[in-house]
């Protein structure tokens, strides 16, 4: 469970007590906030009770994908015989569903949870397949029903994921100019809906999607993305160290390097290559008005890969996700082109390609899960059992701490906004994000009674950002410590003795 998990089960939980009612803010969050997170996906977990919404959350990712997985096999039939059909076209759907359904986009480690751990990004692109399926089909044979549906499935969209919202109105921009003036009308028409269906929190989700963007601009890309952001060079040292590896015979070694390593244009070759096929067949694909549509989507989704590459643009969002929203028309695409070129060898090799990075994939999740969640849980008890102080989590932390105990925690909420957090607060709490360099400061200013972080976080925060490490031990002293977590008590609260597991 990361991060993100918690972040999402403590949302259900929050709407399941406030009697499926969507609360303004989130309890127990110290910092002025309101509770702006497009929130379908956490309705639906709250609809499970404790007992199954575990099981439920970590599910998803798979009941999603398998819905797209359908919606993109039906599609591609119609397509198909839209086309014209006949052999080997009817082979498409299945080859198209299979290479879909493996590849390394959906389950590569890092690029944050999916097939692992439950997460609205996989509702939101079936839903976005859902949209632009039905939008097409009406535009094809100009069904009424078909209208609605899209509309009904871009509303959605909008109240379930902050990158499918990006996503419906970046692409959509490109859909209106060059495929049809009526596709405007239909985004708007999906927003609309979205306003009574929702009684008006539609357009509180899209004011604060806005401003959480503006103040990732202005403050965190600076201080998160701008250091963490790979340069050229750095590739080329790794890529030389993978090199190494690969003639000393170190197989596992290289391949770990292969498997992980994150610069764009690594990415690009070695987890979605089709798209690096899409200019040699971009010819035959204009001569059909489908092709023309599918390869639009999908050199949208390049376009948007490379602009949030550069570093003006990195507050979008991750640019690999926006080549998981065009892996469908990528993948049609380039695999129709193998069929009807007679190369369905080459297909063959994809598919084991991929079979064999999902292997991969899934060895390097089993070894990097950790397996102490019953200990850390038990320490959560006992903190429980504590006087009542604010946490201060020291790395990302703050969801875990705020769904597995009962006391405040010192974050943010869902969204930043400049309105509710101030600059210079936001220096004082991240100004190296998600660190403070202030820690006494921290201490004093929010009253902490208790920190929790890993040994790694805590490791990294004691180098590299305290101006005085010794700090943290003339405050703080030892209360519980596993092997991912530990718990630290501001000396002079009372409690219990300091235990270690």
């Amino acid at each position: 469970m990361v991060s993100d998990t918690y972040f999402h089960l403590y949302c259900a939980q929050t709407i399941r007590e406030n009697s499926f009612r969507l609360p303004r803010k989130l309890p127990r969050i110290v910092l002025n906030h309101i509770y702006t997170y497009p929130f379908l996906y956490h309705y639906l977990l709250a609809c499970f009770p404790l007992k199954y919404r575990l099981w439920a959350e970590r599910l998803t990712g798979a009941f999603f994908d398998t819905l797209s997985l359908i919606l993109i096999y039906l599609f591609s039939g119609w397509a198909v015989r839209r086309m014209g059909g006949g052999h080997p076209l009817t082979l498409l759907p299945i080859w198209v569903a299979a290479l879909y359904a493996f590849s390394p986009a959906l389950l590569k480690i890092g690029s944050g949870p999916r097939a692992y751990n439950g997460s609205p990004r996989v509702l939101g692109q079936s839903l976005y397949l859902l949209h632009l399926f039905a939008a097409y089909y009406a535009y094809a044979n100009h069904g009424i029903a078909a209208v609605a549906i899209s509309m009904l499935a871009g509303a959605a969209i909008i109240i379930t994921a902050k990158f499918g919202t990006q996503v419906l109105f970046f692409f959509g921009l490109f859909f209106s100019v060059v495929m049809d003036w009526r596709y405007p009308l239909l985004l708007i028409g999906s927003l609309i809906l979205s306003v009574p269906l929702t009684k008006g929190r539609s357009l509180v989700v899209l004011q604060g999607h806005a401003r959480h963007s503006i103040f990732y601009l202005k403050y965190l890309q600076k201080a998160y993305l701008y250091p963490s952001h790979p340069t050229l060079i750095q590739y080329l040292k790794r890529a030389f160290h993978g090199l190494c590896h690969l003639v000393h015979c170190r197989w596992m070694a290289a391949l770990n390097w292969y498997y992980t390593e994150s610069f764009f244009i690594h990415f690009l070759v070695t987890v979605t290559p089709q798209f690096l096929f899409l200019p040699a067949i971009w010819q035959k694909a204009k001569d059909s008005s489908i092709e023309s549509f599918l390869f639009m989507w999908a050199g949208m989704g390049l376009l948007w890969f490379f602009l949030t590459k550069t570093k003006n643009l990195l507050f979008l969002g991750e640019g690999e996700r926006y080549l998981e929203y065009a892996l469908f028309p990528s993948i049609f695409l380039v695999a129709g082109h193998l069929l009807l070129s007679d190369r369905i060898s080459l297909l063959y090799v994809w598919l084991g390609y991929s079979m064999t990075s999902a292997a991969f994939y899934l060895r390097q999740y089993l070894k990097e899960t950790p397996s102490d969640f019953d200990e850390t849980e038990k320490l959560f008890s006992k903190l429980n059992e504590l006087s009542e102080g604010v946490i201060l989590p020291i790395g990302p932390f703050h969801w875990e701490a705020l769904y597995r105990s009962k006391f405040p925690v010192l974050t943010y909420g869902t969204n930043m906004d400049e309105r509710r957090m101030c600059s210079d607060e936001f220096k004082l709490l991240y100004g190296r994000f998600p660190y403070s360099p202030f820690f006494r400061e921290v201490l004093d200013r929010y009253h902490i009674s208790y920190i929790i972080t890993n040994r790694s976080c805590l490791d990294h925060y004691l180098k590299n950002i305290m101006k005085n490490p010794q700090d943290l031990y003339n405050t703080t002293e030892p209360l519980f410590e596993t092997k991912t977590l530990i718990f630290r008590r501001v000396r002079g609260i009372q409690g219990s003795m300091a235990t270690h597991v």
